[in-house]
């Protein structure tokens, strides 16, 4: 595998399987970078990720010993990914004990240093190879190794979900005396590894470049163009990386944001002269499977015709006692959505509803009236005008929103309806988007927060 990737070598692997969760969490972006490093490293509880990856390098030459306890550390974070450096003569059945499976060419003591490591309960490897990138082969004065020689492996997974990442392990060459500066050599070779695999799906590149963060080396624009976007930049802060004069030197870079973004980093102290640093990422996007759109016949049958409300009754009608009902339209008419949120009432569900009409249907007032005497604060009904109003369209809620919660309260379907709550959803062509998938929950609560 791999022969229309990369150039590929001779490999081995090491897969077995162990067990974890992963929830997910909002993501926070900005493209600012932090002018000075104290601020960086968020804390490792301080936001859950869909995703979590760690790049180590394990300094060669550590008492063996000190390397397992390394090993250790960075397990204990329970990444998804694990990209290492420096470990040519390390054993797999360390680098990825039970639960994890390793991939790296072992052709020699160049090719196998970078290897990349994935839990193997939530990622199966559907691809990999090796890939050159940079291949001066002098002896630097003093040196022992061809320290130009630098090859990247990768591998290509796919998670239980269905989805699709690659991991991409890599160490540039130092900038050493007697020897050319082989940085932009690198990054352009590896540029074009990263641009093969990137139509499967978000790329992530973990490794030490050898460069500092903030540095006139830096390659920024070739990073750029690559759109190679390291967790520094997405989160607007950097930190050292290890015991170089706090330089900043490994980085974890993605390829791929508008689909994996990353919404946390921070370092881990190791016995080696680097640390691990950690980042998390979440998913933007759902799986198509997650969602789908029923669509009436205004000129159909009454069944045809009602379809769109069927569903959004539906939806109500699921939840269960202890669940909640947040509700938001811009006008409610029609009497059966009423009854429906009142048997809910009656039953416990906890109901929230937001209506940004300009004038107060008979509906909504029947409304209030039962939540009101439901005696339940938990229960309440907001109508929303002018300011708020204005609000309701910022957000981006369509004319008729609901979710539903399981009874302890974690959101498991968001309905999007083209039109307000009223005849028209039968009279009128009409849609609603049923989405079940992590991000369309997550942005959901968020829309409904900003009216709520």
């Amino acid at each position: 595998m791999g022969a229309n990737v990369g150039r590929d070598t001779t490999r081995t692997r090491c897969r077995v399987h162990a067990a974890g969760v992963v929830l997910a969490a909002c993501a926070v972006v900005t493209t600012t970078v932090a002018v000075a490093p104290a601020v960086a490293s968020m804390q490792s509880g301080a936001t859950v990720s869909d995703v979590k990856m760690v790049q180590a390098n394990l300094m060669q030459g550590m008492p063996v010993p000190q390397f397992q306890a390394d090993v250790k550390t960075i397990l204990s974070q329970h990444p998804d990914f694990i990209t290492y450096n420096e470990v040519s003569f390390r054993h797999d059945a360390v680098l990825a004990p039970a639960g994890y499976g390793i991939y790296r060419s072992m052709r020699n003591r160049y090719t196998s240093e970078t290897p990349v490591v994935w839990r193997s309960d939530r990622w199966k490897a559907i691809d990999d190879g090796t890939f050159r990138i940079s291949n001066w082969r002098g002896i630097p004065p003093g040196k022992k190794t061809q320290l130009g020689r630098r090859f990247a492996n990768w591998v290509t997974l796919k998670g239980t979900d269905g989805r699709v990442v690659s991991v991409v392990s890599v160490h540039v060459a130092p900038l050493t005396r007697g020897m050319p500066d082989l940085l932009r050599h690198s990054v352009e070779r590896l540029t074009v590894l990263v641009g093969r695999l990137a139509p499967r799906g978000p790329v992530l590149v973990g490794g030490d470049f050898n460069v500092h963060y903030r540095g006139h080396r830096y390659p920024r624009r070739l990073l750029s163009a690559a759109r190679l976007v390291p967790t520094y930049d997405t989160l607007g802060a950097y930190f050292p990386t290890g015991d170089h004069h706090g330089l900043t030197i490994d980085y974890i870079f993605d390829r791929g944001t508008t689909t994996l973004l990353a919404n946390k980093q921070y370092h881990v102290e190791l016995n080696s002269d680097h640390d691990a640093v950690v980042a998390g990422f979440d998913w933007q996007v759902d799986l198509a499977s997650q969602s789908h759109v029923v669509r009436n016949n205004p000129d159909g049958d009454l069944a045809r015709r009602r379809v769109v409300v069927r569903a959004v009754l539906g939806g109500i009608r699921s939840a269960k006692p202890g669940s909640v009902v947040n509700l938001a339209t811009t006008r409610l008419v029609l009497p059966r959505v009423v009854r429906v949120l009142d048997r809910a009432l009656n039953r416990g569900v906890r109901v929230h509803v937001v209506l940004s009409g300009t004038r107060v249907t008979r509906a909504e007032r029947r409304l209030s009236r039962h939540i009101a005497s439901s005696g339940d604060a938990h229960n309440w009904l907001r109508q929303c005008q002018t300011t708020c109003r204005s609000a309701y369209f910022a957000a981006g809620l369509t004319p008729g929103f609901l979710m539903v919660s399981n009874p302890s309260h974690v959101w498991r379907v968001r309905y999007d309806a083209s039109r307000k709550l009223s005849y028209r959803l039968v009279r009128r062509s009409s849609w609603v988007r049923i989405s079940t998938g992590e991000v369309a929950l997550r942005t959901g609560a968020q829309l409904f927060r900003a009216v709520g």
